[in-house]
């Protein structure tokens, strides 16, 4: 386990500087142009500003993305505008107890029929994207994962490569550490898990919890004032688009971002 580090506004630009030395003597990472501090201090941040933990996890980002690049998208919010609004992902404006930021994955929109496995990949991208930008990696993220209707279709997206590639993904984040939560029920859960259980390293097993239909176990994290009543509670105001026109309004900056520290994925 990472220790927490409390360090001030000069500690923590040392450690920025580390870790850009760093990159520059690493093969990698030097072909990117990490001219932004801010951008930087995601990493740090997500390993409590342990610069060895930081150029690892960077490392290790910046080696998938160049061995699969379809992995991470090329695209802005605008891009993607047919996609987002169907609803088959939404960042909540608010936090579960402990501070994380909430996305929401409802895996019924998911349509194998209309829309193809890498373009959620992309919206995927494109929210944990605008999450970073409003809320500090260090807080981590609250993942809660709707599986009501689940799509039968959508298993045939579960083969051991993308698996892998997912959970891999996952785990290079700049998150200082996840939290999944998964609601409601479906026929197909059992199989479904059965094939990603094994895939799983323990760090992502560990923090999972299943509550299926009982609400009052996902509420001692979620406060169900904030969650809307489809899962038990009390927030009937969630404007789902509005949420979509905040994103759109971050496009130029979440495509900005991704032209600067994609470079090499773009040319």
């Amino acid at each position: 386990m990472i220790k927490e580090l409390c360090l001030n506004g000069d500690e923590k630009k040392k450690r920025v500087e580390e870790l850009k030395c760093m990159i520059q003597d690493d093969t990698i990472l030097r072909q990117f142009p990490f001219t932004d501090d801010v951008y930087l201090e995601r990493f740090l941040g997500g390993t409590s500003f342990v610069v060895e933990e930081a150029f690892n996890r960077m490392k290790t980002y910046y080696e998938l993305l160049l061995e699969f690049p379809e992995w991470f998208t090329k695209d802005s919010p605008i891009a993607k505008k047919h996609v987002i609004e169907e609803e088959i992902r939404v960042a909540l404006s608010e936090t579960d107890k402990e501070g994380r930021p909430i996305y929401l994955v409802k895996l019924a929109n998911c349509n194998p029929s209309k829309m193809e496995l890498l373009e959620i990949v992309a919206v995927d991208d494109i929210w944990i994207e605008s999450i970073l930008l409003n809320f500090p990696s260090e807080k981590g993220l609250c993942v809660l994962v709707d599986i009501a209707n689940l799509p039968l279709k959508s298993l045939k997206w579960l083969t051991p490569h993308n698996i892998k590639t997912a959970v891999k993904k996952i785990q290079c984040l700049p998150f200082k550490d996840y939290r999944f939560h998964v609601v409601n029920n479906h026929m197909m859960v059992k199989p479904a898990i059965k094939i990603l259980w094994p895939f799983l390293p323990s760090s992502i097993k560990d923090v999972v919890k299943f509550h299926f239909g009982d609400r009052d176990s996902l509420h001692e994290f979620i406060d169900p004032h904030i969650l809307p009543p489809e899962y038990g509670g009390r927030n009937s105001n969630i404007d789902y688009e509005d949420i979509f026109r905040q994103l759109f309004e971050q496009n130029e900056r979440i495509f900005e971002n991704f032209r600067m520290y994609r470079q090499l994925q773009l040319v």
